[in-house]
Parts: C-alpha cells; sequence; structure tokens
C-alpha cells in the first residue's frame, strides 16, 4: 500500500506518553570538581553582567492528567518512584506565518516530586529528533538528576512528527526498511551497490513524503519545533520560558533563542551538537564521540564479573558488525546492530546489571543467537528511526554531501573509527534528495549567558559537539559555565547529580560565580 495523503491524517491529535529509565555510571556524589572540565580561573569582566530574566509560574496552565502506568506499559519500564508522571497536550500552528491554518498537536509531559515548591516556575525540556522528549524526561525522573526535580517542575515537549506529537506515516515499509539498514540487503552488498539502493530509497521517500505533506513538507526542522515552545509560552502567559535542550534539543533551543529574542530565560545545553554545521561535519563529529563512548562501554564492562565481551569488547563488536555486514546475522544489519547497542547505553538503568544484560546479547548475537539483539534493536527502532524523525532531521540538512564523496568517506572514516565510521558516511545518503529548510541564524545575543553540561561519553552524539558553539558564544556576547561530565549515558542532567545542583543553582541566580570550566565525578 502506498500513503495516506491527508495532512489533516499526519497531523492528528497524539497522547504524549512517557516511559522512566536512567542511566550507566553510577554518580559517586555531588561533588563539583573546580576547572575538571579544562579552566580553572573565574571569568573577568570590567563590569558585573545583569541579572538573567525572572522566570514565573504559568498564569493559564495546560490540562494535566496522571499518565504514569500508561507510560510504563507502553515502554515496559518500571514507574519512578517518587514522582509524578502527568500528560497534557496544545495545539501550535504548523506554519506561525498562517496562524489560522492547519495545527499539530503538541504532546507535553511533566514530572515532578512531592518536595517541588508549588510556586516554583516550570523548566521547558527538548531532546529534539534524537529521542523522544517524555523519553529523556523519564532518564531524568529514574536517575540521579531527580534531585533537579525536587526544585522544579520540569516539562518535556516532544518534537513535532515523532510518535507523540503529531506523528508523521508518510513512507512505504520497503523504504522505511532500506533507509533502517543504510541500503544494507540480508545476503550483504557491497558499499557501491549499497549507496544506490539507499540513495533510490531516500528519494522515493522524499518524494513520497513530500506528497503526503505538502504545503508542509519544510516544517518539521528546529526552528519549527522552537516556534511550538513559543506557543507554550504564549498559552502559559508568561514573559520568559526556561530551557533546557538535550543532545538534538540544543538546536531547537538555540533556534529559539535566535527567532524569539530575549525570550529564552535559562538556556541549558546537555551535551549540545554542533549548531548550524554543514552535514559531513556533523556526521564526523558523531562518529567520533559515539566512538569513544563505546570504547567507554567496553572499558567499564570489562572490569565487572561476568561480562562476557572479555578484555576487547572493542574487537567483539567490530566482529559482529562484520558480520552483520556480510549478511550473517539473522535479523540485523551492522545499522540496527550498532543502533540497537548505542540506544541501550543512551537509556539503560544505573546499575552493572544493564552492561551485563547488553555484553551477553551482544555476544550471543555474535555466536549466531540475535534474539536479544534484536529485540533491543526493534526497541530502539521505535525511538530513533520513524518517519518524523527522518523528515525532521532532513528539514535541517545543510551542506549535503554528494553520493560520489561517500565510498572514500566510508573508507577513511572506518580507518579512523571503525565501530561508528562506515554507518556515520553512510546515513549522509538518508537525506540526499529531501528538500530542506532555511534553518535559523545563529542567536546575535543571547538574554542569559547559557550552562553547558557535557558528556564526554555520550551513546548517541558523541560529546565534541559544545567545542564546536564557542565561536556563536562569543560572537553573542555570551560566557557560559560548562560542565563536563565523563559518564556514560544520554542526558548529563539526567545521570548526574553534580550536574543538577548546578542546575539547580543556576536556575536560581544567573549569571553563576566561580569558574566557568568544571567538572562533576563519574
Amino acid at each position: 500500500m502506498r500513503r495516506a495523503h491527508a495532512v489533516t491524517a499526519v497531523l492528528g491529535v497524539i497522547v504524549a506518553i512517557t516511559v522512566s529509565s536512567c542511566a550507566v555510571g553510577p554518580d559517586r556524589g555531588p561533588e563539583l570538581i573546580p576547572g575538571g572540565g579544562g579552566g580553572n580561573g573565574p571569568a573577568t569582566s570590567s563590569s558585573a553582567p545583569p541579572p538573567a530574566p525572572a522566570l514565573a509560574v504559568p498564569k493559564t496552565d495546560l490540562e494535566w492528567t496522571d499518565c504514569a502506568a500508561g507510560t510504563s506499559g507502553r515502554y515496559g519500564v518500571a514507574r519512578p518512584a517518587g514522582v509524578t508522571i502527568e500528560c497534557a497536550e496544545f495545539d501550535s500552528p504548523v506554519d506561525r506565518n498562517k496562524p489560522d491554518g492547519e495545527v499539530v498537536t503538541i504532546a507535553a509531559t511533566r514530572a515532578r516530586t512531592a518536595a517541588t515548591p508549588a510556586d516554583a516556575p516550570p523548566l521547558v525540556l527538548t531532546s529534539g529528533s534524537d529521542l523522544p522528549s517524555s523519553r529523556t524526561l523519564m532518564v531524568m525522573s529514574a536517575g540521579p538528576g531527580r534531585a533537579f526535580l525536587d526544585t522544579h517542575p520540569v516539562v518535556a515537549v516532544d518534537h513535532r512528527g515523532i510518535p507523540q506529537s503529531g506523528d508523521l506515516d508518510c513512507m512505504t515499509r520497503l523504504e522505511r526498511s532500506t533507509i533502517a539498514d543504510n541500503g544494507l540487503t540480508s545476503r550483504g552488498t557491497t558499499t557501491q551497490a549499497r549507496i544506490s539502493r539507499l540513495a533510490s530509497a531516500a528519494s522515493s521517500a522524499s518524494d513520497g513524503c513530500t506528497e503526503t505533506l505538502t504545503p508542509y513538507q519544510l516544517n518539521f526542522g528546529a526552528q519549527f519545533a522552537a516556534a511550538d515552545l513559543e506557543t507554550l509560552r504564549q498559552k502559559w502567559g508568561v514573559e520568559h520560558l526556561g530551557l533546557i535542550g538535550v543532545g538534538e534539543g540544543s538546536d531547537v533551543v538555540l533556534s529559539y533563542a535566535s527567532l524569539y529574542g530575549g525570550r529564552a530565560g535559562r538556556i541549558i545545553l546537555d551535551t549540545p551538537t554542533p549548531f548550524g554545521a554543514n552535514a559531513r561535519d556533523r556526521a564526523n563529529l558523531r562518529a567520533q564521540g559515539v566512538q569513544t563512548a563505546l570504547q567507554g562501554f567496553a572499558q567499564r564492562c570489562s572490569a565487572l564479573d561476568g561480562c562476557t565481551l572479555g578484555t576487547n569488547g572493542v574487537g567483539v563488536m567490530t566482529g559482529l558488525l562484520a558480520k552483520a555486514r556480510a549478511g550473517r546475522l539473522d535479523g540485523l544489519s551492522d545499522t540496527t546492530a550498532l543502533n540497537a547497542i548505542t540506544t541501550t547505553l543512551a537509556l539503560a538503568p544505573d546499575r552493572p546489571d544493564a552492561l551485563l544484560d547488553l555484553s551477553r546479547a551482544i555476544t550471543g548475537a555474535d555466536r549466531g543467537d540475535t534474539a536479544a539483539l534484536v529485540r533491543l534493536a526493534d526497541r530502539a527502532a521505535t525511538l530513533r528511526t520513524t518517519d518524523g524523525a527522518l523528515v525532521s532531521r532532513c528539514n535541517d540538512v545543510t551542506g549535503p554531501v554528494g553520493q560520489n564523496e561517500i565510498p572514500g568517506l566510508v573508507d577513511a572514516w572506518t580507518k579512523q573509527n571503525p565501530l561508528t565510521g562506515a554507518d556515520s558516511a553512510l546515513s549522509l545518503v538518508r537525506c540526499n534528495g529531501w528538500a530542506s529548510g532555511n534553518g535559523a541564524r545563529p542567536p546575535s545575543s543571547l538574554p542569559t549567558d547559557p550552562l553547558i553540561l557535557n558528556g564526554t561519553r555520550d551513546p548517541v552524539n558523541g560529546g565534541n559537539g559544545a567545542n564546536t558553539l564557542v565561536p556563536l558564544f562569543m560572537n553573542a556576547g555570551a560566557e557560559p559555565v560548562t560542565v563536563s561530565w565523563d559518564g556514560l549515558g544520554f542526558s548529563v542532567l539526567g545521570r548526574s547529580a553534580c550536574a543538577a545542583q548546578v542546575a539547580a543553582e543556576y536556575v536560581k541566580k544567573t549569571p553563576l560565580e566561580g569558574p566557568t570550566q568544571r567538572g562533576c565525578p563519574t
């Protein structure tokens, strides 16, 4: 069957759901390590910077309903103890320039504890198109980062187009599976044949999604997700939003700061991606950073009794991906196997058993028993490779890479990053032939100095994006405080009690005093 063509069906009402999880790599305590991120001196300035804009509780709130049980059931995870999980939704214009036109229903999820003050302003969290924001919020709710919830409620706003917010369904099954496998067939194939097959599927999917979504096919990028946050601000009737951008959600937050001037009352960027970078640079940085995260996983697992990866976990994973690439693993391509591993690491509970379970799934698949890793791959696909996630990412692509350049990048990046290089290079083809919008320009000024929480071993994007933002902050006249964390997982704020403490201090009193480069223990 081909696609449905009704935009109204695509932009239907989706009720928000949430899930619970926490992180790999226990936080040993809330102690802050000044200078731990590479510097050790306080910021110098000729005059004290002005205080950040005041945050306020909503004058008109959304209609929240308890949704903890439903979210736990959907994702098969335990309900986070002591945390109230509530869901709501609101309509936002598909195009803010046409306020009387179509609307998309946006899902919101709120987390708070019994200790959260009733008069504490909420912070708004987005993880962009990386993962559903509601899923990312559950990392915080079940991990050490829940300490932040004791000071402020956090409202996760799911990116438009993903299953919780106006789910998109615009690709055929064949297109979807071909893109998910980066063009690999069940029998394996050459790199060149793989690229051709992927490019054909990407072009066909682009045609179909454009046909389904016209005239809104370019309205799913970061700047439109930022517009949904502005809709929420207006519905709340507040002057400023406190914003938390995790991973690609940092692009949404910086787009908001660019498009809506001084409305960003706080800016927390949690392991940000390189705002405005071209497709090649983003993919290369991701390959390097995720390779580092996988090396960290192998190292930490080897120190645990019962780790089936042994002392050469990188070698085991490299061999596994080679078998999958050759078509020797039932139900898995190298791309889906890698997605299973990285997504599981990103969201795994904060206990050694999580690493051991993943190690058993990997070595089982390496021996030919793929059932456990296939289950993890299917779970990862529902979170990260939906139609809406692909459309959103392709909307944001700048400087697409020519198909003829991909074989050279596969060779070069694989030599540098054996686990991730080929996947990152091939994934560039997914958006070839897709229309891309004009992204928001970098903000020329910021109403407050940002707080950067940078995870150096992030399995989704890697931890290299923060350094690329230095010129942006210089041009905006901002001097952020950066806190580095060497733990393993997605979202520093969700995993580190130390980072949660710094974030709470930042929301209370901005700008922060003391060193601008710091570190939190793992």
